[in-house]
């Protein structure tokens, strides 16, 4: 009710401010029909077709009525006009507001110091509220405010708010041959407000003396009444505590309820009855004793807690001046059985209520007792409480439930299982036909194992090129393409088809198990460790169907392509390939203002290549890549280093993989990186993926490796000769479309998300591998299941390459399942108004994550070509995006600059100055001390 006042006060003076300053009655009558009509209309009034004055008395009504509903609305609508209705009258001045004042006081005898409190009493009143009655009321409330002042300075007391004269009165005491004054308070009702202002002074004086004495009176006929109670034998308090607790009693002590002191009352309770603890509070005590209860019957599932017992202090005193027993063993008895009874019931419901769920599955009563007891009990072990709290309640049913759901899936798993081809190698079966030679091109970066690989995939008349990524993809089809061998690209977002073509370059994801050919090469095999990705190369070397599989790979992938040839029963042929160009380790860290032409700078956030981009520009021309890059802006950054146009390469460790740039010095920025969970220092493999690529072979005769901080280039030379230890299994591998399918039959849903939960927790595997990590695909399922699709619809759109940590993309995402939903198509809108460059890093971010909206359209306009039809003008996109892209990675400013000299500032730098103009500001203070 509170909460409504205020909203009716709130409103009301929202409405005076619009009324300029008049009520809602009287401004109303100004609001213009056609506003009246729809402010009705709104309001779905039945009057909206009326008169004005007939819709002006709905409205009063409507609101004389108090609805907050109604007067939100009402209210909304006249502040939504943007106008104030003010009266055409002039507003009351002060002036005309005393006069009215004087006018009745005119006609009302008062004094001179009566008026000028009126007048400063109503000077702020509204005009209309100054009426006769108010004044006169105001006059005799100040008047009756004087007699009482003088009567409590007459006799000593004070009027509270009731009109009850309080005042204090020394009494005698004499008990146990003692004799003490106390003094008491005492209360007494003269008279009421209209016989202060008809009786006399003299009259008023004897009523309040009348009354004052009848009150002393009264109070030792109290006083008399307790001593002569506390004077009897008391088995509770000896003479001494009886006589400093009537001495301790407070002023306003009512002798019917005379209070105790704490101390006496906690050595009586503790020393007559068996209490654990008390609380004292300001009306009761809480009293605490400990009792021990069996759940269900059983002795092993004995538990103790405190039962508690609240006690009113005022029977407990009254109980002890008047020497009566107190029931206090006898009320937590009661207690007990009340506490212990609802317990009992609660827990047979609980009980009963899991017993009816486990119907028909092999669950026993005392299992279903054990589970329950086991939470009560730690439960009522912290909190000492007989109660089975909602929370554990909660938790009883949550755990049940998923031992519920495991007996109940037991027998479908089972039949899963038997259906499912464990042998995991056995699901490809085109590949088992083929009687296939592994071969495994082993050795570190620039050592020519993957060029190696290609010559032999050259020379087949047949042949498949599986790439990390995209980029390297579209490299091994150019390759194939100016060695005059016809080939067909295949990415996630873009194919390339060539009907007459016998070899195909694709990205590990897309590999087509259906079609056999001569020799496969799947490029950098060690990411089968990949947390995320590591299916796709597992499921490769398993099930590639190629006469020749030539793996490539670093050292430490050796054991797992070992482990998994031995599984397959194949043969295995090592390769063992030594880098080509010497690495020589630095000694000194490097500075970035002495930088040699083809160097490359390491770093391992966007955040800090566009910082280095930043800081090197003035002096050299930089290329730029990193991972939130398109491939194609990778490519023609690349192209840009390796073709001269840039002196220097700041990029991530997306460099570490595939790119073949002529790279003389690697420096590294950093020594530690953040893998999407936690910060973490580099390990030693890492380290040398990405030094590798120093020192080109047939470009640089020797590569260099080193660091631009003295830290980082300790870290690097401590790892990089350390040795990685060997990938081993368990292998991740990744479900079809077929086991999705078997899964949603067996358990009986179309939900993906529960498919792929089952799929995960459940499927086990012959051999060294386990189900893939699929939390992403996960997500992305629990948003597809919110839309009405068929399964391989969900499946498909569950694998699209969606940013799950990005809102644009994932709003867009949405926009993409409303449509396919509706079955309506869905365009693609180019990019308009883009400047010249990006501004700021968050702009170059914003087109980033438009390129990343292409490629998702395109890879969805390759299985849903009839809803994602404008392909070109994706094209066109992606086109006039990396173009933007390019542009300002060359020539825009992304760095944080020092707020005095302009100067870029280092990444990661906590200060908002550089180093030099702090150190000048610092001379200058120093000459100013001198």
């Amino acid at each position: 009710m509170a909460k409504k006042k205020k909203k009716l006060i709130k409103y009301n003076q929202t409405i005076r401010k619009i009324f300029g300053g008049e009520g809602f009655d009287e401004g109303i009558t100004r609001v213009p029909l056609d506003n009246l009509i729809e402010m009705a209309m709104i309001l779905s009034l039945k009057e909206q077709h009326l008169t004005k004055a007939d819709l002006v008395r709905a409205f009063r009504r409507l609101w004389s009525n108090g609805d907050t509903a109604d007067r939100a609305l009402i209210t909304e609508y006249l502040k939504s006009l943007d106008t104030t209705f003010k009266s055409d009258k002039t507003v009351t001045g002060n002036e005309e507001r005393l006069a009215k004042i004087d006018e009745i006081l005119s006609r009302i005898e008062h004094t001179p110091a009566e008026e000028v409190a009126i007048r400063e009493q109503f000077e702020e009143v509204r005009l209309k509220k100054i009426t006769p009655k108010r004044i006169a009321k105001a006059l005799l409330k100040m008047r009756n405010a004087q007699k009482r002042s003088k009567l409590e300075e007459k006799f000593d007391g004070a009027f509270d708010e009731s009109g009850r004269f309080v005042f204090f009165h020394s009494f005698p005491f004499e008990i146990f041959e003692e004799k003490f004054h106390k003094i008491v308070q005492v209360s007494c009702t003269p008279f009421d407000d209209e016989e202060i202002m008809r009786l006399a002074e003299s009259e008023l004086d004897a009523r309040l003396q009348a009354c004052k004495e009848e009150a002393v009176g009264k109070k030792e006929r109290e006083i008399a009444l307790f001593l002569e109670k506390a004077s009897r034998p008391n088995r509770y308090l000896n003479r001494e505590q009886i006589l400093q607790s009537i001495k301790r009693m407070p002023e306003t002590c009512d002798f019917l309820f005379a209070p105790v002191p704490e101390e006496y009352l906690r050595r009586i309770l503790f020393e007559m009855y068996e209490i654990a603890d008390a609380e004292f509070l300001s009306e009761t005590i809480r009293l605490y004793r400990r009792n021990e209860k069996s759940l269900f019957g059983r002795e092993e599932w004995r538990v103790s807690y405190r039962l508690v017992l609240e006690v009113e202090k005022r029977w407990l005193y009254q109980s002890i001046w008047e020497n009566a027993p107190l029931p206090i063993d006898e009320d937590f008895e009661s207690r007990r059985i009340e506490v212990e009874t609802q317990f009992d019931a609660e827990l047979a419901a609980l009980r009963d209520a899991l017993v009816t769920e486990a119907e028909g599955l092999d669950l026993k009563r005392e299992e279903i007792e054990t589970i329950i007891a086991h939470a009560v009990i730690d439960a009522i072990s912290r909190k000492e409480i007989l109660e089975i709290p909602y929370k554990t309640l909660k938790t009883i049913n949550r755990h049940f439930a998923r031992q519920i759901e495991g007996l109940r899936l037991k027998k479908q798993r089972e039949e899963l299982l038997a259906r499912t081809i464990r042998d995991f190698k056995n699901l490809f079966p085109l590949a088992r036909e083929l009687g296939r030679k592994l071969v495994f091109h082993v050795g570190p970066t620039n050592s020519g194992k993957t060029y190696a690989a290609m010559e032999r995939l050259k020379a087949a008349d047949t042949g498949y090129y599986l790439a990390p990524l995209r980029l390297l993809a579209l490299e091994g089809y150019e390759t194939l393409k100016q060695a005059g061998i016809p080939a067909t690209l295949v990415t996630g977002e873009e194919q390339i088809v060539d009907e007459e073509a016998a070899h195909v370059s694709s990205t590990i994801e897309m590999a087509n198990f259906q079609i056999d050919v001569d020799v496969c090469v799947i490029d950098e095999v060690q990411m089968i460790a990949d947390p995320d990705r590591g299916w796709a190369w597992a499921n490769a070397i398993i099930g590639i169907p190629a006469k020749t599989v030539i793996m490539t790979g670093s050292e430490d992938a050796l054991e797992a392509v070992k482990e998994l040839a031995e599984w397959l029963d194949e043969e295995l042929e090592v390769v063992r390939f030594e880098r080509k160009a010497p690495l020589i380790l630095n000694h000194q860290p490097t500075s970035l203002k002495r930088l040699e032409p083809s160097s490359a700078i390491v770093a391992f956030s966007r955040r800090d290549v566009l910082a280095l981009r930043e800081q090197l520009s003035g002096r050299y021309d930089v290329s730029v890549v990193y991972g939130n890059l398109s491939p194609e802006v990778r490519r023609e950054e690349a192209r840009r280093f390796r073709e001269g146009e840039s002196q220097i390469l700041v990029a991530t460790d997306a460099i570490a993989m595939g790119l073949n740039l002529p790279i003389k010095t690697i420096l590294f920025a950093r020594d530690s990186k953040f893998d999407g969970q936690s910060r973490r220092l580099l390990t030693p493999s890492e380290i040398r993926q990405i030094a590798g690529r120093a020192g080109r072979y047939g470009l640089h005769e020797e590569g260099f490796v080193g660091a631009l901080t003295g830290p980082v280039l300790q870290t690097v030379t401590e790892l990089i000769d350390e040795p990685a230890p060997p990938i081993r299994g368990p292998y991740r591998v990744m479900a079809n479309f077929e086991h999705i399918e078997l899964v949603s039959k067996i358990i009986e849903t179309e939900s993906l998300s529960e498919i792929l939960g089952f799929f995960v927790k459940h499927m086990r595997f012959d051999g060294p591998f386990v189900a893939a990590n699929i939390e992403n695909m996960l997500e992305i399922a629990k948003m597809v299941d919110l839309y009405r699709l068929d399964l391989k619809s969900k499946y498909h759109l569950a694998c699209a390459p969606l940013s799950l940590g990005s809102p644009y993309l994932e709003s867009v995402f949405h926009r993409y399942l409303i449509a396919l939903e509706r079955e309506e198509p869905i365009p693609f809108q180019t990019p308009r108004d883009l400047p010249a460059v990006a501004q700021t890093s968050d702009m170059l971010f914003e087109a980033e994550e438009m390129v990343k909206e292409v490629s998702l359209y395109l890879w969805l306009s390759y299985r849903f070509p009839d809803a994602f039809v404008d392909t070109e003008k994706a094209l066109e996109a992606r086109d006039i995006l990396n173009g933007f892209i390019e542009r300002s990675l060359r020539k825009g400013v992304f760095a944080r600059a020092c707020k005095r000299c302009g100067k870029p500032l280092p990444p990661n730098f906590r200060f908002g100055i550089c180093q030099e103009c702090f150190r000048g500001g610092r001379q200058i203070r120093r000459h100013a001390k001198q």
